[in-house]
């Protein structure tokens, strides 16, 4: 199992926002016929130099992938401007995507998408 080519995209109506990431995950054909469940889920930050924010967490999936790379992605919409706006300037935002083979109990792998600049506030 494999987390492939993460990327953040996001849009703002008014006050809100919504953050996107979409992500390729990938698995052996032994993953597939062998008929694993997996688990899948992202945490959210506001990424700086010096320090991390942690914004918020989405709930963990769990599902049996049908092909060797299944496409996948996440919104996490209506987000309050204040939520995302946790430093002076713009704000670096990063996903954090985690999986893991739950029927083995495997250890979790995770990839870090590219940083996103938004400005809100």
């Amino acid at each position: 199992m494999d987390i492939i080519n993460p990327r953040v995209t996001a849009s703002q109506s008014g006050d809100r926002w919504t953050l996107t990431v979409n992500v390729v995950e990938e698995f052996t054909p032994q993953e597939i016929t062998s008929g694993f469940e997996f688990e899948d889920w992202v945490t959210w930050w506001e990424w700086d130099d010096s320090d991390h924010d942690h914004l918020t967490n989405h709930g963990v999936t769990r599902w049996k992938p049908v092909s060797v790379r299944e496409a996948y992605s996440w919104t996490w919409s209506n987000i309050p401007e204040d939520v995302l706006d946790t430093e002076l300037g713009g704000e670096e935002i990063r996903a954090q995507i985690f999986l893991r083979n739950f029927t083995t109990s495997s250890a979790t792998i995770h990839r870090f998408s590219p940083i996103l600049q938004i400005s809100p506030g």
